[in-house]
């Protein structure tokens, strides 16, 4: 039985990077000039006509990313429900989009197709990677669309037949990308505790004490402000609870401290108190 019809997942993946660049390229080309255009205006323009510059610079990108959406749709709906079946980046690996049966695609189930991807894309990408795990090789929006992904030798008619699936890699991929982005979460929200912010602001008042002819004042970075003053260096910040903290720097090399404010403790931020 041959079950090698199917287009593998990295042939699959190549022609998507070609098909990226191209859909991506046209609209860059109309609208960066433009942006370019309204950037050098928006230099040369006095204060009291400023605001309408960089209200033409937002609607020129808004309507960028509009006509980028458009003719992302138009070009894979179009081309896969065409006489070849296939994208530019398919014809180049030599595959094309079938329906259930084996037939060609019509215009609306490849308009489907088109934004079944966004399923593909927000489950962190394990959409795209079935493609090269599941039986039949088929990506989540080939299942929602009911199509398939073959070489371009493929005739109606011919068998579709079953491929071995990867369940076991499946589960281990998807439980790494849950891992990974509950990781990310836990790292997110430790960023924004006072320890998580202190251990920031520490790492940044070493930085800025090594840096030389450092002008005296505030230097707002994020949610965090730093101070240099004669004495040294400060960095004042507030947690999501409203609490303020500040840490004091003498010198780059030095220890990092805790300036206690009346109410709020330094042990949060798991820097001692300053004497």
């Amino acid at each position: 039985m041959n079950t090698t019809i199917y287009a593998g997942f990295w042939r699959r993946c190549i022609a998507f990077v070609v098909d990226g660049l191209l859909v991506s390229l046209v609209p860059a080309v109309v609208f960066i000039p433009l942006l370019v255009w309204r950037v050098r205006a928006a230099g040369q323009a006095t204060p009291e006509a400023l605001a309408g510059v960089i209200g033409s610079l937002v609607l020129i990108y808004i309507l960028w990313q509009v006509v980028a959406v458009v003719f992302w749709w138009l070009y894979f709906a179009c081309l896969e429900s065409g006489p070849r079946q296939a994208t530019l980046g398919k014809r180049l690996l030599k595959i094309k989009v079938i329906g259930k049966n084996g037939e060609r695609i019509g215009f609306g189930r490849a308009t489907g197709r088109v934004f079944a991807k966004i399923l593909s894309y927000i489950t962190l990408n394990f959409g795209y990677i079935m493609a090269g795990l599941t039986n039949r090789k088929r990506a989540l929006h080939d299942y929602v669309a009911e199509t398939y992904v073959v070489k371009a030798e493929f005739q109606p008619g011919d068998d579709l037949p079953d491929t071995p699936s990867h369940k076991g890699w499946m589960i281990a991929i998807a439980a790494i990308l849950v891992v990974g982005m509950g990781v990310l979460f836990a790292l997110g929200v430790f960023a924004q505790q006072p320890a998580g912010m202190a251990f920031q602001a520490a790492a940044q008042l070493q930085t800025l004490a090594a840096q030389q002819d450092l002008p005296y004042g505030p230097l707002p970075a994020g949610n965090i402000t730093y101070y240099h003053y004669s004495d040294g260096y400060h960095a004042v910040f507030e947690d999501a609870d409203g609490g303020e903290y500040a840490l004091y720097l003498p010198a780059a090399g030095e220890e990092v401290c805790c300036e206690n404010y009346p109410g709020d403790s330094c042990e949060a931020t798991g820097y001692a108190e300053c004497e």
